[in-house]
């Protein structure tokens, strides 16, 4: 079933990878959301794509160096984008999160660990609270990361569904998906641009991100893939509900 993404949330209009833009998403129709995990000093999974909080927050800080409680006190407004309009919005956590998903039992998350998290913290360390924290939701989750080896590792321990995020197409990524058995493909889609490829025939399901623009999504749907990210699904929806 061909399906669109919200995009860090409804992150056009919101601060991305917030609770405010997931649950704008979600009261739009979002029956899928995509958003980041790294991980602070003391351990603890949150939402944020960049491991440094200058985009956000405005503060040339890495989320690894400062424990939770201290990133709890931090807006993450992305000031330059918003202004003052969302200066008590937080970086939420991960549990965050899952308690918002667990109240949406219709959603399905795409859930990206992130290669710089992982680097600092190590794969175990770094894995282990992340798919803790997602147990009650794993039916509906779908672990994706840039890094295949992360992925086969995340299999030890549990049973996610995993997809691979590729920067570049190319035949032998397809040949590592295909021999590691991953659930999904995920990739830019000005990357495939100009690609004759079957999509829909791939053992995988394929997630491309991002568009605004319903004549790409509707492009990339009748090529055969399955999921398109939009930062703005509210506007998507409402021209596409028939992709809700």
């Amino acid at each position: 079933m061909a399906r669109l993404v919200a995009h860090r949330g409804q992150s056009l209009f919101f601060p991305e990878n917030t609770i405010e833009s997931i649950q704008a998403a979600i009261n739009c129709g979002a029956k899928a959301v995509e958003f980041d995990v790294q991980m602070t000093a003391d351990g603890v999974p949150v939402i944020s794509h960049d491991l440094s909080l200058l985009k956000t927050a405005g503060i040339d800080t890495k989320i690894s160096e400062i424990n939770y409680a201290d990133v709890q006190k931090i807006s993450v407004n992305e000031t330059a984008r918003f202004g003052e309009r969302y200066q008590f919005i937080s970086l939420p956590s991960l549990q965050d999160m899952v308690s918002l998903l667990k109240d949406s039992p219709q959603v399905m998350a795409f859930v990206e660990l992130k290669e710089d998290s992982r680097k600092i913290f190590g794969s175990d360390d770094f894995l282990k609270p992340v798919i803790a924290q997602l147990e009650p939701i794993q039916n509906r989750c779908v672990l994706i990361a840039d890094n295949l080896q992360v992925l086969i590792a995340s299999r030890k321990n549990a049973s996610f569904p995993v997809g691979w995020i590729i920067h570049h197409w190319d035949t032998d990524s397809l040949k590592q998906a295909r021999l590691n058995a991953v659930e999904y493909m995920v990739i830019d889609h000005e990357n495939c641009e100009g690609v004759k490829h079957d999509y829909a025939s791939d053992d995988w399901e394929w997630v491309m991100y991002r568009t605004c623009d319903v004549n790409k999504a509707t492009d990339l749907f009748n090529q055969g893939v399955q999921y398109v990210e939009s930062n703005d699904i509210c506007s998507m929806l409402n021209q596409m509900p028939e992709y809700q």
